[in-house]
């Protein structure tokens, strides 16, 4: 894999968002079990920032409206059920979601090489 370099080794940490943007694609890293894992940095739901996202076990959960995401393969674990970090009740779930459809998060594939990580942005 050839792929764009988006950072030092360094930058990433496990537990903790990294962001940067390559071609005014907005992207976010993390490392889950030392392996680094690249995102877009934008969540389905509105488009909002993940950068102050929660990370634990292997999932990201939005800062916003608590939507919830593996990781590793960006499938939805939990969506929208919360808002600025504060669970809402079920029958607030549909409203917070304005229409929306639960959605996965869009990975890139990314590997490390010489101290650089690397992803496919294609």
């Amino acid at each position: 894999m050839a792929g764009t370099e988006i950072a030092k080794s360094g930058q990433i940490r496990e537990g903790a968002v990294y962001v940067t943007s390559v071609a005014g694609l907005p992207l976010a890293a993390t490392r889950v079990a030392g392996k680094v894992q690249v995102f877009e940095n934008k969540c389905p739901h509105l488009g909002l920032s993940l950068a102050r996202g929660k990370i634990s076990g292997g999932t990201i959960t939005c800062p916003f409206h608590n939507s919830k995401f593996d990781i590793c393969s960006g499938r939805n674990l939990d969506w929208v059920s919360g808002f600025m970090g504060m669970k809402t009740p079920d029958w607030t779930h549909g409203l917070i979601a304005l229409g929306k459809s639960p959605a996965g998060l869009k990975i890139f594939d990314a590997d490390e090489r010489d101290g650089t990580v690397f992803a496919e942005l294609s």
